[in-house]
């Protein structure tokens, strides 16, 4: 069921990738925005590598998500052209929610179940990076 979600999810997140190529509203490039979610990809990728360890860090989550809370409300308060990316963004807290609760209710995760969700929210973060980067008329 969990992987399903996540595969749902995924789907979810490269339909709106898609739709942002047909937006004739698309926002412009923002350095800060492709920081954002470049610097905290790497943070929980490192975070799921522990979810496969007996404890849980807790503290660690909560830096999480008020990290993702700053982003998205960064993202919101671009305005109805960034739907795109604020839409991924909350995708990418989903998926992040789902995991976490997951693993506080069934417990640490098993390799293949870690690699498998870190490959799941890499993907997530991997599609809104790339359609921050496609706005950069740089490129």
């Amino acid at each position: 069921m969990m992987q399903q979600k996540s595969i749902f999810t995924v789907f979810a997140a490269t339909l709106l990738y898609g739709c942002s190529f047909l937006a004739s509203s698309v926002t412009y490039y923002d350095p800060t925005t492709y920081k954002n979610l470049t610097d905290l990809k790497p943070e929980v990728v490192f975070l799921y590598e522990t979810f496969a360890q007996d404890s849980i860090d807790l503290s660690a989550i909560q830096q999480v998500r008020l990290t993702m809370a700053r982003i998205l409300e960064y993202e919101k308060g671009k305005g109805d052209k960034n739907r795109e990316t604020t839409a991924q963004i909350r995708i990418i807290r989903g998926i992040f929610e789902g995991d976490v609760e997951h693993r506080n209710k069934n417990g640490k995760w098993s390799n293949a179940q870690r690699d498998n969700q870190i490959e799941n929210i890499s993907d997530a973060f991997d599609l809104a990076i790339s359609t921050e980067r496609l706005k950069n008329k740089n490129e």
